[in-house]
């Protein structure tokens, strides 16, 4: 828990745990977890939909809560930590409400954000391109103006929700821009719109992923959203919510081990006794209470308008709680011995997935650029480059 929650908002983390824990809705998550791979999770989405988690920050106008990021973060941390297969979901939708609620005009977020909000569509963001993720000097993707529409040509991969989504929104960028100038709502069913078949990852899930297709894709000029001046400072909410993904696995993992090493013996003594050991627990701890810090300061200046530093420090968050996620769930594996390797433990596991927490949202030394940027320093992407 963050130590700084007002009385609204301890109320609201309570409901919250006592919402995951209640029996019939952990029935309806072992189902959505037993569901067909690649299928939204139908139970749980309907759940978060009627709590009205779903898109919570959003303004009341538009079908959300009206609520402040920090108070939606709480919500998403308390479903994350109690392993609710609804919150993956919602943090995809965030990435597509994010650009729209932002940048989107009245009838742009009437026509997008108010049903996205509401749960009546689902969608999903594409970002990276075949030349590379935050390569945006190189983006593939092709736009061109023809009467009433603009013509996309190109390709999104590493998508989550290509197929189940009804609404893709597809990133782009001015000429001669570095980072997302605007984004196009792609509706499914639109002539020209393909989705490949299923990917599998590396340490595969049932969540739906893979590439999307854009060939001669006409899309009405009303679902292309651009920059009014923002910038692209909205990215900084969906980053801390890869973090808050790597906040809740290492809280759970150091609980744990900590349960763990207390219990296990080494000549009739806890491991626990060992300096060796209890020192890798305090370091745990410590970088978890960093992290938490890291979050929920940034969540708090984004609460007050403070955007530019906000998003200097959502990359930090994102930046430091995968890359210690990384070394805590290592250190955790390793303090399971043999145990930590097996998949009845689960930590290993942990383990594994934290490589997908640091290239979410843009790995870390894309952040750091981001991050160099706001000190005045020099991209390292552009050295050489007059």
């Amino acid at each position: 828990m963050s130590h700084f929650l007002n009385e609204e908002q301890m109320l609201i983390q309570n409901s919250v745990r006592e919402f995951c824990n209640d029996p019939a809705i952990k029935a309806l998550a072992a189902k959505d977890n037993q569901r067909e791979p690649g299928t939204l999770e139908e139970n749980c989405w309907k759940e978060v939909v009627k709590m009205g988690y779903l898109g919570a920050w959003v303004p009341e106008e538009y079908g959300g809560m009206g609520y402040s990021l920090t108070t939606y973060l709480v919500i998403l941390e308390e479903l994350t930590r109690n392993g609710f297969p609804g919150a993956g979901p919602m943090t995809c939708q965030d990435l597509a409400m994010l650009p729209i609620a932002y940048w989107g005009t009245r009838e742009q977020k009437e026509k997008f954000l108010l049903p996205m909000a509401s749960g009546k569509v689902n969608a999903c963001g594409a970002v990276t391109d075949p030349a590379g993720l935050g390569n945006f000097a190189e983006w593939g993707l092709t736009v061109t103006e023809d009467g009433e529409d603009y013509v996309l040509n190109g390709a999104k991969v590493c998508v989550t929700s290509p197929h189940i989504s009804d609404v893709k929104v597809v990133f782009g960028r001015a000429d001669n821009s570095d980072f997302s100038s605007s984004v196009y709502y792609v509706e499914k069913g639109m002539p020209g719109l393909e989705t490949g078949f299923r990917e599998k990852k590396i340490m595969d899930s049932l969540s739906d992923w893979g590439t999307i297709y854009m060939k001669n894709l006409r899309v009405p000029k009303i679902n292309r959203v651009v920059d009014n001046g923002f910038g692209s400072a909205w990215m900084g909410p969906s980053y801390l919510n890869v973090a808050i993904m790597a906040l809740t696995m290492c809280e759970n993992a150091f609980n744990m081990t900590l349960k763990f090493t207390q219990q296990r013996t080494r000549y009739g003594r806890p491991l626990t006794d060992l300096q060796r050991v209890s020192h890798r627990l305090v370091d745990f701890a410590i970088r978890n209470e960093n992290i938490r810090n890291l979050i929920y300061t940034a969540a708090r200046l984004w609460d007050e308008e403070r955007y530019q530093e906000s998003t200097r420090l959502c990359s930090m968050a994102k930046i430091y709680a995968t890359e210690a996620a990384s070394a805590s769930l290592h250190d955790a594996t390793v303090l399971h011995g043999g145990v930590g390797f097996t998949a009845q433990a689960g930590i290993g596991r942990m383990w594994m997935g934290t490589m997908g927490l640091e290239i979410a949202e843009q790995p870390p030394d894309v952040h750091r650029d981001i991050v160099a940027k706001t000190f005045g320093i020099r991209e390292g992407w552009k050295n050489g480059q007059q």
